[in-house]
């Protein structure tokens, strides 16, 4: 059976049987891949610490190509992002950012760019910067990453650049409305062009940089609509770790 080295973080872990475990991994060469890690729950296992969520490992697996189900040979820590896991809103940030990443990616689809957004994010959220303003940034950078770019420069109907001060703006055809084209359709909400220019901005930041972009606070909120009802409309449904960032952030 070949052999399968790579770098991954774990996005989730749940007991298997008596002592075993299965692990979700978003691995950067392969994407997403489960396994079964044997024996992981004894105290003396090999894996240790290793399985927990967010960490970053190298590792090697096996088992034959494209099955369900592979067997974890052996791992080590790269970055256990210890300091995330103390204290409670940078742990529900953290838990979000793999949760998101896990619904927008597809089994063993290699997906780099996203893997190395995830990584750096984590990293971020374990120094000081504002939380608010990188889960907005890390919103918006997964979704265009994924291949669902919201529509921000031209109408989505006419194809003109909007010149008025407000502009339209639809979830669900994913993208921004010019004023005359907002007449001949359900308009879902209304945005003021200050607004929309931070959201281009989120497009195309890189996560690193994230303490550069200060959201002014009269627009946080109504941007944190928008990118949150974005994501309702691609995923259909409300994540679990959702809910508690915002109950952390109040």
């Amino acid at each position: 059976m070949p052999l399968y080295r790579t770098q991954a973080l774990v996005l989730r872990s749940m007991n298997l049987g008596d002592a075993d475990k299965l692990v979700t991994l978003f691995t950067r060469d392969f994407g997403k891949v489960k396994v079964v890690a044997k024996a992981a729950r004894r105290i003396k296992s090999r894996f240790g610490a290793c399985l927990e969520p967010m960490t970053h490992l190298s590792l090697i697996y096996f088992g034959k190509e494209h099955q369900d189900l592979y067997r974890l040979n052996q791992c080590d820590i790269v970055r256990s992002f210890q300091k995330v896991r103390e204290h409670p809103q940078k742990f529900y940030t953290g838990i979000y950012f793999v949760e998101l990443s896990e619904s927008l990616i597809g089994e063993a689809h290699p997906e780099i760019p996203i893997f190395d957004l995830l990584a750096n994010a984590l990293a971020k959220v374990e120094g000081p910067g504002d939380l608010e303003t990188l889960c907005r940034l890390y919103e918006m950078r997964i979704m265009a990453l994924a291949g669902y770019t919201p529509r921000l420069r031209h109408c989505i109907q006419c194809r003109k650049e909007p010149q008025s001060r407000w502009v339209g703006f639809s979830y669900t055809r994913h993208g921004i409305l010019c004023e005359s084209c907002q007449e001949q359709t359900v308009l879902e909400v209304r945005i003021q062009n200050g607004t929309l220019n931070y959201l281009r901005k989120l497009l195309t930041l890189d996560i690193q940089h994230a303490d550069r972009l200060k959201i002014p606070k009269g627009s946080e909120d109504e941007i944190e609509s928008i990118t949150h009802r974005l994501i309702l409309a691609r995923l259909g449904r409300e994540l679990k770790s959702y809910p508690f960032i915002k109950t952390m952030a109040v």
